[in-house]
């Protein structure tokens, strides 16, 4: 009688356990996987003025950062013969903030700087070259990592890539992610927003 009781009532428990072992891994995988948010619908024309109002920083790079001398491996432009654009946003604690226009033009115009406040991102070189975000926060007198972000900090702190309407994060060091031409840069700083801006390049 005893083991009759004892099959009747291990027999649920032991189905149940390979029913947790062989399907109750997915979900969880699911609810571990980072969220990323999709574009927005409308799209924002990237203009001399196109990012956010709020200024966080001073225009032009601070005393760390460029000032006429070759600066982690990034020099004085000497001609455009490879000219490409990229943008960076940054957002903190849901507001985007406006990327100094000037970084990289005092002492000289380096090969990596901005012109206005439209977050764009000026590689102007001799020769093809790959220049890093890490590069740029460099010429900017910046400092960068996954907790620190030109001193804004933060344990909750992620780098995505846009391009031709696809978001990835990059989960790599962010000192080392290349800029590339036509690319959107968005740094989230805190909560995640719903939705990640959605940019346009004039004329495209």
């Amino acid at each position: 009688m005893t083991s009759k009781l004892q099959s009747i009532f291990t027999l649920p428990i032991l189905t149940s356990l390979l029913l947790t072992g062989c399907g109750g891994g997915d979900d969880s995988d699911q609810a571990k996987a980072p969220l990323i948010p999709p574009l927005a619908q409308t799209e924002v024309v990237i203009g001399p003025a196109s990012q956010g109002a709020q200024m966080k920083w001073p225009d032009r790079s601070t005393i760390n950062g460029g000032a006429g001398k070759t600066l982690d491996g990034v020099g004085c432009l000497l001609n455009e013969d490879y000219h490409i654009h990229a943008h960076l946003t940054i957002i903190y604690n849901g507001e985007t903030l406006r990327i100094p226009k000037n970084i990289g033009l005092t002492g000289c115009a380096y090969e990596l700087h901005t012109h206005d406040w439209s977050g764009v991102l000026h590689v102007e070189t001799d020769r093809q070259k790959q220049f890093t975000l890490g590069q740029f926060y460099s010429v900017w007198g910046m400092p960068l990592s996954r907790k620190n972000v030109a001193y804004l900090q933060s344990d909750e702190i992620r780098f995505f890539r846009v391009n031709n309407g696809r978001v990835a994060e990059y989960l790599d060091d962010p000192v080392l992610m290349p800029i590339t031409a036509g690319e959107s840069i968005i740094i989230v700083i805190g909560p995640l927003p719903p939705t990640l801006p959605r940019y346009t390049w004039p004329g495209q």
